[in-house]
């Protein structure tokens, strides 16, 4: 999303700047420049206790570049807390609500870590002001961080939109995107593929993303083809990370994405895939529906009933006309309402709003002091 929203944002002439800490950054971090965006990557948390001194250092850096008047504002994400126990600034700190570390605890019914709770909600109590990438997302998280607006902006996650994707599809190609995380919906997944599979001989599940955790520990790959029958586990391709233009030309052949997620804020594969004009298949939980319309430009699934969502890859690949209908509603709605075009003007709008707001705030206060 980050990096979608900032090269839109450059195209419209804004200067942007990225800042984070990676781990992978080196002892003295890096800079670059990629399309038209300054990008800093500083050194993070390499042992225990470091994580302190990395977010010193990204507050330094962005406390020098506003006190210098070289930016306007400052946006950081609700993970992690990046703004909590930052000082006073002369341009205002805005959160975007993507589904903080609280917010994924709650969805999946445990708690956080107190230390991460305590960050999102100093980081939350800070900012200026919010916005948030789904109605879903905001409700949940204004039950869980003391965010002083009641009231955010909605900005979906927008997607850049391509030429229309070439054909002919693949007739029996089934993709998952993502990371082989329990949240989104892996572990069902397989076990409906043994359905389908029994079915739809011919059918291929190809999974894209990084190995993640199992419920039981060790490698999520390992435990999802222990669930595999042998017969249905022939049949599935784990491909790993890979760059997006490699998932995005699948997307182009595949006959359908799957996306059962338990928890997400407002995803950007199932979007992608839409906008790809892959017939998708999404969950009915969270902000699925405010993404898509049952039935119309999409298919929406509850994660945790396997029967149903075999079922429902099993008819998009048996009914061509279905499948035709639902990837060019898909791309249509990609198109109208979440593409860059549609959107990076809210964008813009909710900047304008914050930074006059913070000035409107600030003379008042100075106001007050002269009369006091």
């Amino acid at each position: 999303m980050v990096h979608t929203l900032s090269r839109a944002l450059a195209r419209r002439n804004h200067a942007v700047r990225v800042v984070g800490c990676s781990a992978g950054a080196g002892r003295k971090g890096d800079r670059r420049s990629e399309d038209g965006i300054d990008v800093w990557r500083l050194a993070g948390p390499s042992h225990r206790g470091s994580w302190i001194h990395a977010r010193w250092g990204l507050w330094r850096l962005v406390a020098g570049w506003a006190r210098r008047g070289e930016i306007d504002l400052v946006e950081v994400p609700d993970w992690e807390g990046w703004a909590a126990a930052w000082g006073a600034l002369p341009v205002p700190v805005t959160v975007r609500v993507h589904g903080s570390m609280s917010y994924f605890a709650a969805e999946s019914g445990r708690s956080p870590r107190p230390v991460d709770q305590w960050l999102e909600q100093a980081s939350a109590a800070r900012a200026d002001g919010w916005c948030a990438v789904s109605e879903y997302a905001a409700r949940r998280s204004q039950a869980l961080l003391p965010f002083r607006d009641r009231s955010p902006a909605i900005l979906y996650n927008p997607v850049e939109v391509r030429r229309a994707p070439p054909g002919p599809r693949s007739g029996h190609r089934v993709l998952f995107s993502g990371t082989l995380a329990a949240k989104k919906g892996v572990v069902p997944l397989c076990e409906a593929w043994n359905l389908v599979a029994a079915q739809a001989p011919a059918a291929e599940l190809h999974l894209y993303g990084r190995d993640d955790r199992a419920p039981e520990g060790g490698s999520m790959r390992e435990y999802l083809l222990s669930h595999l029958m042998p017969r249905s586990a022939a049949k599935v391709h784990f491909h790993g990370p890979v760059a997006r233009a490699r998932v995005r030309e699948a997307l182009a052949q595949a006959r359908v994405a799957v996306f059962p997620s338990f928890a997400e804020a407002f995803a950007m594969a199932p979007l992608e895939a839409m906008e790809a004009g892959c017939p998708t298949i999404y969950t009915s939980r969270g902000s699925g529906p405010e993404l898509i319309q049952h039935g119309a430009d999409g298919l929406l699934v509850d994660p945790a009933d396997v029967g149903q969502l075999a079922a429902t890859i099993l008819q998009v690949l048996s009914d061509d006309d279905l499948a035709r209908q639902l990837g060019a509603a898909g791309r249509r709605t990609a198109s109208e309402r979440f593409s860059t075009d549609a959107l990076i003007p809210r964008n813009e709008a909710f900047y304008a709003d914050a930074v006059q707001a913070f000035a409107d705030g600030r003379r008042r206060r100075a106001g007050g002091a002269r009369s006091a």
